[in-house]
């Protein structure tokens, strides 16, 4: 079925609270007349996406009538009873905004789940590629979309140039680390202040130790976590320090499955992250970050849609006397999954190489590397969900204008 028979209108009839649509591939369609009165775009009532209106919603009819409408292929135009006003809708617009149960199942945008046998052909791009193709950026950020991680390869490897992978993917987020996190770095920030780690007088950053880390999500301690995270190697390890990756997606559905009643214990129970730093940069006021959100963040459809899973973050657990013991063992069984071999994928990145992975949902690790005299070194940013799926939308807008706007994923944010 072609856009164009999608997209055209059939037929209308009228009913007591509104039209019912038929289009030409089949579809039917209806719409309240109280909510085609107040999506109204024209010149005099203004438009949702600049927020720009002059319509009120208040002023409205509780239930505006039709005086008369009329319709051909591409739009439908009505004049209401009440004052007058008449409103035009263009026929893609309004199919594309049909919220029958099935299209907005068919807009709701479905994540592609995985294990360890993607590590035999993890998603992957060229710097160069990405950066001098729309579509091929457009690529990157749908596999980001669908998978929740890719890698890229080749990019130039200079802190001065890392800008360059950042702005692609969307608008570099600011903490109270300061412009970014540069593992081995000294304290001001600048590529040409690169220290290793042997360097250090102390640690305050659980990525400059050269321990395995397991996987987990960073920052849950903030209220506004990070959404996606960019990895950029500068300077790899010559002997461990391979990235790990687990898809919290998938253990989640694993773990509602072995452990259903356990799942439904921390998707609603609210568990505190914190995070204290006592002298990040000098002349400064320690920080002490705490935020109290379910470990799994699921929708209105009940799908997961947030992961926040740091087991080194959890503050002591503030829960009625009766629902400690169950939490802990709810916990136990989530990492029990989350740690599992069959989920963890593991790989090398090579000075050039990027990792780009959303935060809120694919949970990320490392093994442990040796001491040696250059010290790794990797640059660490991030950019929050909604700048990414702007991004998104704006690169789909232009290349795909023939489909409708998806609806993605809010992550922990519901």
């Amino acid at each position: 079925m072609t856009e164009q028979v999608r997209t055209k209108i059939q037929e209308i009839s009228q009913g007591q609270d509104g039209f019912t649509v038929g289009w030409c591939d089949g579809g039917v369609s209806h719409f309240h007349f109280i909510w085609l009165r107040h999506q109204c775009e024209c010149e005099e009532c203004g438009s949702s996406l600049n927020g720009v209106r002059g319509l009120r919603l208040d002023l409205i009819p509780e239930r505006p009538t039709p005086r008369e409408y009329s319709f051909h292929p591409d739009r439908l135009r009505v004049s209401w009873e009440e004052d007058g006003h008449v409103s035009t809708y263009e026929a893609k617009w309004l199919r594309d905004h049909c919220y029958s149960a099935e299209a907005r199942a068919q807009r709701k945008h479905r994540p592609v789940l995985w294990d360890k046998r993607i590590a035999a052909g993890p998603p992957t791009f060229n710097f160069s590629e990405v950066e001098d193709s729309a579509s091929s950026r457009l690529q990157m950020l749908e596999t980001v979309c669908d998978y929740g991680f890719c890698k890229v390869e080749r990019a130039p490897g200079l802190a001065d140039e890392a800008g360059r992978l950042i702005q692609m993917v969307g608008a570099k987020r600011i903490t109270h680390y300061g412009d970014f996190e540069l593992s081995n770095k000294r304290m001001s920030n600048t590529s040409a202040d690169m220290a290793t780690l042997a360097d250090k007088k102390s640690i305050n950053n659980v990525g400059d130790i050269r321990q395995a880390l397991q996987p987990h999500c960073d920052e849950t301690y903030r209220t506004s976590t990070i959404g996606i995270t960019i990895f950029q190697v500068f300077e790899p390890s010559a002997e461990g320090g391979h990235s790990t990756l687990v898809d919290g997606f998938e253990a989640a559905r694993r773990f509602r499955e072995i452990y259903p009643e356990d799942f439904n214990r921390l998707a609603s129970t609210p568990l505190t992250g914190q995070r204290f730093d006592p002298k990040h940069a000098e002349g400064e006021l320690p920080r002490w970050y705490r935020c109290t959100l379910p470990m799994i963040r699921i929708d209105d459809d009940q799908d997961v849609c947030g992961i926040r899973v740091n087991e080194r973050q959890i503050a002591p657990i503030d829960l009625p006397h009766d629902q400690v013991v169950p939490t802990y063992r709810a916990i136990r069984n989530f990492l029990k999954i989350v740690y599992d071999p069959d989920l963890i994928i593991s790989f090398p990145l090579k000075k050039g190489d990027g990792l780009i992975f959303n935060n809120q949902r694919v949970l990320h690790g490392r093994t442990a590397f040796k001491l040696e005299e250059r010290g790794r070194q990797v640059l660490t940013n991030s950019v929050d969900l909604e700048d990414f799926y702007s991004n998104l939308r704006i690169l789909k807008g232009r290349l795909k204008p023939q489909e409708p706007i998806q609806a993605y994923s809010q992550g922990m944010v519901t």
